[in-house]
């Protein structure tokens, strides 16, 4: 089985969410921020029932156990979940809690390797406090949240934030190398020039630049 084949999303979306795109459009989250839901012995269909009929106060976009990744919003709309400006570009992983260490590491794989889909789909690298972020580093750098998680759970198992960059990187670079290439170079090439020209005139250079890298990675090629 392929890393990128390893787990499923399950998906119950809570009915009635707010649609409102990322800052850069429907889709185009710039990252994820990972969280913990300081609740012990929760699980993702629990969390996902509360927020039912409490999202208007909070809401992510999924939950994460020892038994499934649960998506119950829609990763083209944003959810509230760490302060307006990381809302409007990232998505919200909530990591669900337990005293047992078993059931941590099971969660925890889990967690990590959804972020490191996550990314990996947009074409997005693994970048410290950029696109891979804490609810803590939110805190910090914007202010607008007094959340600390999830460097608190994390160190009960023996964990730190720099461990779960390590884990996303590893789970990245997996799926990089099992990627089968789908386009020639040279029609890539001519795709990426065109692109080339867009970026040079100053438009939408982030978008211009992630679809170049995915035409290169489609094409067996390095990114730039």
């Amino acid at each position: 089985m392929r890393a990128i084949e390893k787990y499923k999303i399950n998906q119950n979306f809570i009915p009635h969410l707010p649609q409102i795109p990322f800052r850069k459009g429907v889709g185009q989250y710039e990252g994820v921020v990972m969280h913990a839901t300081a609740v012990y012995n929760d699980t993702p269909a629990g969390e996902r029932n509360y927020e039912t009929t409490h999202f208007e106060d909070a809401f992510v976009h999924t939950f994460t156990d020892d038994t499934q990744i649960l998506q119950v919003a829609d990763f083209n709309y944003i959810s509230w979940n760490a302060g307006h400006t990381a809302n409007e570009r990232y998505l919200g992983n909530e990591l669900c809690q337990t005293h047992d260490h078993k059931k941590f590491l099971a969660a925890y794989d889990r967690w990590v390797w959804l972020a490191a889909y996550q990314l990996y789909q947009r074409t997005l690298d693994v970048i410290d406090n950029e696109t891979l972020n804490s609810h803590l580093q939110c805190t910090e750098k914007w202010h607008e949240s007094t959340h600390t998680d999830p460097i608190d759970y994390l160190a009960e198992h023996g964990k730190r934030w720099a461990d779960v960059i390590q884990d996303v990187t590893n789970y990245y670079n997996q799926f990089l190398k099992e990627e089968v290439q789908t386009m020639i170079v040279e029609d890539a090439n001519k795709l990426i020039e065109i692109l080339k020209g867009l970026y040079n005139a100053g438009l939408a250079q982030d978008e211009v630049h992630r679809l170049a890298n995915a035409l290169r990675k489609a094409s067996g090629q390095p990114l730039g």
